[in-house]
């Protein structure tokens, strides 16, 4: 279930990336992972882009 998630999370993350090419700052993606009685994990990704001045 965790490598499901986090692999399912890894392809949203490359996806959004290639539809939404994201600005400097920080971005975060999470998932939830849930079974019949609620909440069993969640899965977050995180990253930083920071424009180098020349």
């Amino acid at each position: 279930m965790q490598a499901e998630a986090a692999k399912s999370l890894a392809d949203m993350a490359r996806d959004a990336v290639h539809t939404y090419p994201p600005t400097a700052g920080s971005h975060r993606m999470a998932i939830e992972v849930r079974d019949e009685t609620g909440p069993v994990m969640q899965v977050k990704f995180t990253f930083e882009i920071e424009k180098r001045k020349r």
